[in-house]
């Protein structure tokens, strides 16, 4: 039986839609689309700010009625920023009493298991597998052996949080990466492949191809070595923002936070003495899909 469903991901920096047909477990992308929300920039005391409570809803309000041409089953859910702030019921309030619609806010551990679901079956060439996806506020690491999801981490490894707490102090953000990857008890992972997900890892795969417009199917499963992620740190450091930006027209809003990010990929490719990534456009949104229908029904 084919479901349409639409998933919305409101995160720290970013809100993702997301809209899928489903048929016997088979997945068709309808629409795919990000959009810069920066909820979590100037988050202080776990508040967030009254503008970036404002641009989410505005981005809220225009996703949610792209989903209802398609769909009645919008899923809307929320993450790291979502869950820190004290006042996040200003978003879901609105939500529910605006559009009818429930937010789901996940742990860190659920949002790693949902990374895990939507690439089990993506890379069936790699046997030990540790995907990490740097997100705005946490960084989230899945651990897939012998066709298990065998462990679930999240760790307070953000890109707007970093970039909030240390601006551009690129030596601080490195440092405190490496400090909270250091203190993290990690599985044994020799023989392991990296798979970076999120804004960061897709966004130098796409300039890697010259790409002017965002392609998942160019992105999805291609590869970025640690020469290359070292290569372009060193070009972002020494270009201006509108520099940066002409190198990503597909999401020149991303800019500000592009450094900060790479720093994160190259510090976790170094803790895993890696020599490459390989980069998944599948983050949790395909996960959701994965999961039984009575448990999508709760989430609606």
């Amino acid at each position: 039986m084919k479901k349409i469903y639409s998933v919305i991901d409101v995160g720290t920096n970013n809100v993702l839609l997301l809209i899928a047909s489903k048929t016997d477990g088979n997945l068709e992308i309808l629409r795919q689309a990000s959009y810069t929300s920066a909820l979590g920039k100037n988050m202080r005391d776990n508040l967030l700010s009254f503008d970036a409570i404002e641009r989410t809803r505005k981005i809220l309000d225009k996703v949610i009625s792209d989903s209802r041409k398609f769909t009645d089953n919008i899923i809307v859910i929320g993450t790291s920023c979502s869950r820190e702030a004290e006042n996040i019921h200003l978003l879901s309030d609105w939500l529910r009493e605006k559009h009818k619609l429930k937010f789901n806010i996940i742990s860190g551990e659920r949002e790693a298991y949902l990374n895990g679901l939507a690439n089990f079956y993506e890379f069936p060439f790699l046997k030990k597998i540790m995907l990490f996806d740097v997100g705005g506020g946490s960084t989230e690491f899945t651990f897939i052996a012998e066709k298990q999801i065998l462990e679930n981490i999240s760790l307070e490894i953000g890109i707007r949080r970093f970039h909030d707490k240390f601006s551009n102090d690129f030596d601080k953000i490195a440092k405190e990466t490496k400090k909270i990857l250091s203190e993290t008890r990690f599985p044994e992972f020799e023989e392991i492949s990296l798979i970076g997900i999120g804004g960061t890892v897709t966004s130098l795969a796409t300039i890697k191809n010259g790409l002017r417009k965002y392609d998942g199917t160019i992105v999805h499963k291609s590869v970025l070595t640690k020469e290359e992620i070292d290569a372009f740190l060193q070009k972002f450091r020494y270009s201006t923002d509108s520099q940066i930006s002409e190198l990503m027209p597909f999401e020149p809003l991303r800019a500000d936070i592009i450094i900060c990010g790479t720093i994160i990929v190259k510090e976790i490719i170094d803790y895993f003495s890696a020599d490459k990534i390989f980069v998944s456009d599948r983050g949790l949104q395909f996960g959701v899909l994965k999961l039984e229908e009575t448990e999508l029904r709760e989430m609606l």
